[in-house]
């Protein structure tokens, strides 16, 4: 039978093997897996079982709706909010047969496929989201305000908490720890990505299937450092095929953020009130 270890959205459960769907495509499989290795490996089947067994789709919507998709952000423009998969949307979508939600589609949303339409800036709200434990943030574009001779300070933009979803501290650790093996596992769907840094990146590699012809989508989310994150990066591509090959994007980001916050503190630029 299984162990509930904690009943978070990222369930681990023990005296549970499942046969992976890596089977049918490698013949291999990844066994006997928790919730940090199943976000290190991309394992589909992992979620599809955790969805069925232990979670509503009630339950994935408001979860999903804690990070941030399928929300506003908050950002001082107009702003496309797309939308999650559950079963008001999808009546609105289509007609008939094909608008009733089954339990088919509530494995699909599990692994972020079916009518999600989410756009990158909440990706990117999502992964701090992750960073900061449940805290989710206004996003905005606005730093400060100065006058025209760059000293004066006309408007300084404050943080502003947008909502909090409850995580305990083992469903947030089986995350961080998942996403830090995605960068440093054998297995780990972006593991040459990040070699060398200075800092600790956790992160997310995503394949959006489009239903066009040619490649899937390919998305990539991270945060670092991992202990004490500072920034948070989404990089989205068109027919990108797979998140990994967005990885590099985000690792010139990280190095050139953390460059820059080093210069920062011995050079003044104009913008800045000294």
């Amino acid at each position: 039978g299984e162990k509930i270890v904690d009943k978070g959205v990222f369930t681990e459960f023990e005296g549970f093997a499942p046969t992976c769907l890596a089977w049918s495509n490698q013949r291999v499989t990844h066994g006997e897996i928790d919730g940090s290795q199943a976000l290190c490996y991309s394992c589909n089947y992992f979620f599809y079982e955790l969805s069925d067994r232990f979670i509503s789709g009630a339950t994935l919507d408001e979860a999903a709706k804690g990070f941030g998709l399928g929300e506003k952000t908050g950002i001082e423009l107009d702003e496309a909010v797309g939308m999650r998969a559950n079963a008001e949307n999808k009546a609105k979508l289509y007609k008939g047969a094909m608008a009733s939600w089954g339990a088919g589609d509530k494995l699909n949303a599990s692994i972020g496929q079916s009518e999600n339409r989410l756009t990158p800036l909440q990706l990117c709200v999502y992964v701090a989201t992750v960073a900061n434990k449940g805290v989710r943030m206004k996003a905005t574009f606005l730093n400060r305000v100065v006058a025209s001779d760059y000293r004066t300070l006309v408007y300084q933009n404050e943080p502003v908490v947008a909502s909090t979803l409850k995580m305990s501290n083992a469903t947030y650790g089986t995350i961080v720890q998942g996403m830090k093996q995605v960068i440093t596992g054998p297995s780990g769907t972006a593991r040459t990505t990040m070699q060398g840094l200075s800092v600790e990146v956790a992160a997310k590699t995503g394949t959006a299937e489009t239903g066009r012809l040619g490649s899937d989508d390919g998305s990539f989310v991270c945060f670092a450092p991992v202990d004490n994150p500072e920034i948070a990066i989404a990089v989205f591509g068109e027919k990108a095929a797979h998140g990994s090959t967005l990885g590099r994007v985000a690792r010139e980001v990280i190095e050139y953020y953390f460059y820059q916050a080093q210069a920062s503190a011995v050079n003044t630029y104009e913008n800045q009130i000294s």
